[in-house]
């Protein structure tokens, strides 16, 4: 890769092709890896994707082999302090105990994260619940508002059916309550009269045709039961005939007082029952054909808290509003103490496709950057974190598609301590690799060449602002891409700092539309890319001629092959940025040189005088 010369990549140039070593194919680097995962589209540089893990074995490593059971001590007070031998804690002089390894977590669902053990007289402290996983049967929501009507079925309208006048009016105001039975007012009418005298004869005479005919015309008259029998009982007529209420309920609706006339056909008053109310739904067209008569139905009140209960439905119209685009679905809903009222709103939530499934309740399912978890109980004290994937969620509980089995403990109170407890864990086993010096990292071949794409976009920068053409991006986005490849074996390290920094350094000069914006892009690169150049490989890279010059004037930085500066920022002097004398600097422990063994060209803690930078 970083064995192209500059003149192949200004010939290129010149002819209007230019060649990035970055933008070889990774397949050159990776036999591994299939060639179809690195055709698919660019991801974004921070992403956070860990896919390439599943393609690659060798990106998912965590540790060295060398590092695997190797003991780690750390301090019970400072727990963040970590070391490979016994000893003393530098910060407060207790002595140091062995830590205990653990697997490392996974972000897979259905695996765990860090098994934590707890004493069974803190799990009653901390007041551990545990559930089972079972099936209950719930479906998906389909949630709408609702106004609350009166119900038309439990209501009477008493009216006029002759001329007459209202006497000994027993109530007198809207919101009076009456009882079935009650008397409510009194009527003369002159017909109702004559009528009763017909019927009376017709009595007398035993003629029961005649009897039937006066009757029949009686009751059209609206003469109700009661009145009936009193007249038949006390066998005289009723000067003003009594009207009696045949329900109980309250007077809704009152437009005539005492003595006033009526005309045939007029009010006189209206009782509405509101033990029962309707309440009309509007559903949006689309998920009205759902429902059906059998459909659960759920109903809170925005304005009554705490008030919320189930019913069914009454009737579903057979009609979509045009303008809404919405239909009506009819519910009753009791109203024995007489808190609904008509006129208010409610929210409503149809419950359709109910089917038994796999689910747990809500309050055991913790959240974090990785998804949704519950802490499974494992007995003897011991908790599990766990991935899962939820599904619907209907009644306090939530369907579990993946990553627990019916039949298992989880633990609903308490779990947000013991999850915790296992975070804390994962995160101290991530501090130790974040501790761990770039040169003991030791990436493989392949891992060294992705890595050197960062360098190698480096220097394609400074030759196309020191040779003066512009920067294609195209060329760019291999060195941009290697971020996702790299993130899964050192996301944890402090190699990420230089992976991020130098990805967001890549996608500024990608997006550059300037050459200031490229100078600055550059400068960015460069100062990510030095922590590795200088402490985790610098044998590599002065093997390879590779030379870091920084300009005095600014302090900003460029990498170049050669030792005579082009300085990418201006006419200003530039100082050579000498790589470190250490030798073992950059090499694993095993690989470091002997005394005997000769350090490369250009590898030396010798520095320049400033030079004026030429072209």
């Amino acid at each position: 890769m970083l064995s192209i010369s500059n003149s192949l990549r200004r010939s290129a140039v010149a002819r209007g092709t230019r060649v990035l070593a970055a933008a070889l194919p990774l397949t050159a680097f990776l036999p591994g890896l299939p060639e179809q995962a690195l055709r698919q589209p660019a991801q974004p540089a921070f992403s956070g994707l860990t896919t390439v893990a599943t393609v690659w074995p060798g990106a998912a490593r965590a540790e060295t082999p060398a590092e695997k059971g190797k003991a780690r001590y750390t301090c019970p007070m400072h727990p963040h302090y970590i070391s490979d031998h016994q000893g003393t804690c530098p910060i407060c002089g207790m002595d140091l105990v062995k830590a205990q390894a653990e697997p490392e977590a996974g972000a897979a669902v259905g695996e765990s994260r860090q098994i934590v053990t707890i004493a069974p007289e803190m799990v009653q402290n901390m007041g551990v619940r545990i559930a089972p996983v079972e099936r209950a049967s719930f479906g998906r929501r389909v949630r709408a508002t609702a106004m609350v009507m009166e119900n038309e079925r439990t209501r009477s309208v008493i009216t006029a059916r002759v001329e007459g006048w209202i006497e000994d009016l027993k109530i007198t105001a809207v919101g009076d309550p009456v009882t079935k039975g009650m008397k409510l007012f009194e009527m003369f009418a002159p017909e109702l009269v004559v009528s009763q005298r017909d019927y009376l004869a017709a009595m007398r005479t035993r003629d029961r045709d005649r009897l039937e005919a006066t009757e029949a015309r009686l009751r059209a008259f609206g003469v109700q039961e009661q009145a009936m029998r009193q007249l038949a009982t006390e066998g005289r007529e009723m000067q003003r005939l009594p009207f009696y209420a045949d329900r109980d309920g309250i007077i809704a609706e009152l437009p005539v007082v005492s003595g006033e006339y009526l005309k045939r056909g007029a009010s006189v008053l209206r009782i509405q029952d509101y033990r029962t109310v309707w309440m009309v739904v509007n559903v949006a067209e689309k998920d009205l054909g759902l429902i059906s008569a059998k459909t659960r139905v759920a109903v809170t009140f925005p304005n009554l808290p705490g008030r919320s209960f189930e019913t069914h439905i009454d009737y579903i119209y057979p009609t979509i509003d045009a303008k809404t685009r919405t239909g009506r679905v009819r519910l009753v809903v009791d109203n024995k103490d007489g808190v609904t009222r008509p006129g208010s709103f409610a929210d409503v939530s149809f419950e359709i496709d109910a089917e038994p499934r796999l689910a747990v309740k809500s309050e055991a399912i913790l959240q974090s950057e990785r998804g949704a978890y519950v802490v499974l109980a494992r007995g003897e004290g011991r908790f599990e974190p766990r991935l899962i994937q939820p599904g619907l969620v209907s009644g306090g509980w939530t369907e579990v598609r993946e990553g627990i089995a019916a039949g298992d403990q989880v633990v609903v109170s308490g779990q947000f301590l013991i999850d915790s407890e296992s975070a804390l864990k994962e995160s101290f086993r991530k501090l130790e690799r974040l501790q761990m010096p770039l040169r003991l990292l030791a990436p493989s071949k392949a891992e060294l060449a992705m890595i050197d794409h960062f360098v190698d976009a480096a220097i394609y920068l400074h030759e196309a602002l020191a040779d003066g053409y512009d920067v294609e991006a195209k060329f760019l986005q291999p060195a941009r891409e290697v971020r996702n490849l790299l993130w899964p074996r050192f996301g944890t390290t402090k190699l990420s700092f230089v992976i991020e920094d130098a990805a967001k350094a890549i996608a500024e000069a990608q997006s550059a539309r300037a050459e200031s914006e490229v100078k600055t892009a550059l400068a960015k690169l460069v100062e990510a890319i030095k922590p590795w150049m200088m402490e985790g490989a610098p044998r590599h890279y002065a093997g390879k001629a590779i030379t870091l010059f920084r300009e005095e004037a600014s302090g900003r930085q460029w990498v170049q092959r050669g030792a005579k500066p082009a300085n990418p920022y201006g006419r200003a002097p530039a100082a050579l940025v000498a790589w470190p004398h250490d030798e073992t600097a950059g090499k694993r422990p095993s690989e470091a040189p002997s005394k005997e063994q000769a350090l490369p060209a250009g590898h030396g803690t010798h520095t320049v005088p400033a030079v004026k930078s030429g072209g």
